[in-house]
């Protein structure tokens, strides 16, 4: 007789200290998943306890017994759209799942709420804007829409006339300043798209060269994923910049990954390098690349017989992966390797093993619904994903079939510790005015003076190579300075290493504005130096950069 394992519930993500059982969570043994051809998932709504790592897992739909909105009979599958794509809002109120072919909006503690309009599809790929709670952008052919979840109310944002259709191919997000987004013209040409000034920078025309995505990252640079390996030009991932100038090759193959920001402020995307044909010895693995210099570190290998997603959270220090066997291994043969079937998180320090959170208990019935895909929030502390439970072989449910889960993320039981939230909200911030002699102007700068201006005065320059180098030391640095109609684009160097491209221009004049911030420094001195390009956005009339005041975080 099938039947629905219980156990008590248990805080999700419990540490050793807090469950004596737990033990299973960082180890780095196989570890056998009980009654896993008979155990059912409990009803949605309701929560069970992972027997081995005993995380508390709540199911959130019921597919084949919900009604299909856009035809009759009832859906067959509901699960989140993909890894890299947040499905919640800003503050956790609401998430969105697909409904296959359609999307349901779900309040934050997962009970259904309503379908969203038939227009809003997988294919018109919703994100979710970071500005507010309650819109989400979207497109449907050359435009760019925008639905206001609370009013119902449906916008459009652009109309790309020059193209007969725009996309994000599937994996693209907003970047973390909530203003930018990545979109391709005709499945040809790439872009970067501004929200706030409604502004298309320069195109990139792909050549008709075959490419699976394009990602943009924290801080509006451009990976682009070609589908041939190798490492020259147009193969492997490759990063641009906001204006899809070239910077360099990041990786030798495209695969499964996501973008998030490292301890110390740096870009960084998690990928699996299974493809790479010039790997670092990281078997299968679960790899860091740093996009400044294209460093890589090995997180975590796992076995060939594995394959995986990723989702990284804005700023903690850590990624999430699931783990599905092709295979179809059974637990207690030797296809059921350590990491088997499981969700995990791994800190991006390199020297700590996954803490495993799951088993998903997804098994492969059909070809690509049954992967979990799991996708956590933008403050990583919510994870989504899909599983069958193999209710096909258990129930006789259709082929294609999956349901959405949740589990809620309690940071401060978490492990590894190196994966803590990296944001101090106690620390003591320091203000360097432009004028201290621990910032170097060198190049044509002129001072200008206003009440607006901190300390009543700033610098600017519009000559390209004019640079601003700041010398400090703490843990955080920020540049604050003026835009315009009449500011440009500055390069933004740290230690001597170019680590993002500024534009400054505002349609409207604002003053002490953040233009950019680096968290999470090691100890130590650092240099911070703008320089300007002499260049301009093309809907301004100056290529100004403003350098007002730096302040330093102790």
């Amino acid at each position: 007789m099938k039947s629905i394992f219980t156990l008590c519930f248990l805080p999700a993500f419990a540490t050793a200290q807090m469950l004596s059982a737990s033990s299973a969570n960082t180890s780095t043994q196989i570890q056998n998943p009980p009654n896993y051809g008979t155990m059912l998932p409990p009803a949605a709504g309701q929560t069970y306890v992972d027997p081995v790592f005993g995380t508390t897992i709540s199911r959130i739909t019921d597919a084949v017994h919900t009604a299909d909105a856009e035809s009759s009979g009832n859906l067959t599958w509901i699960e989140n759209e993909y890894s890299t794509v947040a499905a919640y809002n800003g503050n956790n109120s609401h998430f969105i799942l697909v409904h296959e072919s359609y999307f349901g909006l779900y309040a934050g503690n997962g009970s259904f709420l309503r379908n969203l309009p038939f227009e809003i599809s997988a294919s018109s790929e919703p994100r979710w804007s970071r500005k507010d709670n309650v819109t989400l952008y979207y497109h449907v052919a050359n435009m760019l829409k925008s639905y206001n979840v609370s009013t119902g109310q449906i916008s459009v944002v652009h109309t790309f006339t020059q193209y007969a259709s725009i996309s994000g191919r599937g994996e693209a997000d907003l970047s973390q300043d909530g203003d930018h987004m990545v979109l391709v013209g005709d499945n040809r040409y790439i872009f970067v798209y501004q929200l706030s000034t409604k502004h298309q920078y320069h195109v990139f025309e792909t050549g008709g060269r075959a490419f699976d995505s394009v990602m943009i990252t924290p801080q509006n640079n451009v990976i682009v994923s070609w589908d041939v390996s190798g490492n020259v030009r147009y193969t492997g991932q490759e990063l641009f910049n906001f204006n899809m100038g070239f910077l360099r090759q990041v990786g030798h193959s495209d695969g499964h990954k996501d973008t998030t920001v490292d301890s110390n402020g740096d870009e960084v995307v998690v990928w699996t390098n299974s493809n790479d044909p010039q790997p670092i010895a990281c078997q299968n693995g679960i790899v860091k690349i740093k996009l400044r210099d294209a460093s890589q570190l090995c997180l975590q290998p796992l076995d060939w017989s594995l394959a995986v997603h990723i989702t990284a959270p804005d700023r903690n220090s850590t990624a999430f992966f699931d783990t599905y066997a092709p295979s179809d291994p059974q637990p207690g043969t030797s296809g059921w390797v350590p990491y088997t079937n499981e969700l995990l998180q791994i800190g991006l320090s390199g020297t700590t093993a996954p803490y495993r959170i799951a088993h998903h208990r997804s098994q492969p019935r059909d070809s690509y619904l049954y992967q979990p895909k799991m996708t956590v929030s933008r403050d990583g502390t919510k994870l989504l994903y899909a599983s069958n439970f193999d209710l096909q072989q258990l129930e006789s449910y259709p082929t294609d079939y999956a349901d959405a889960y949740m589990i809620a993320v309690n940071w401060s039981a978490q492990t590894p510790a190196s994966a803590a939230p990296v944001v101090n909200t106690s620390a003591n911030v320091v203000r360097f005015e432009q004028n201290n002699p621990a910032v170097t102007l060198a190049g044509s700068w002129i001072t200008k003076g206003g009440a607006s201006d901190s300390g009543g005065s700033s610098a600017a320059a519009d000559t390209a190579g004019a640079s601003a180098q700041f010398t400090f030391s703490g843990k955080a640095v920020t540049w604050i300075g003026s835009g315009d109609a009449t500011s440009g684009i500055a390069e933004i160097y740290l230690d001597g290493k170019l680590i993002s491209i500024i534009d400054t221009f505002s349609p409207t004049p604002i003053q002490q504005q953040v233009q950019f911030t680096m968290h999470n420094l090691s100890n130590g001195t650092h240099t911070l130096q703008i320089i300007a390009t002499g260049e301009k956005n093309p809907s301004g009339a100056g290529s100004w950069v403003s350098v007002d005041a730096f302040d330093v975080t102790n």
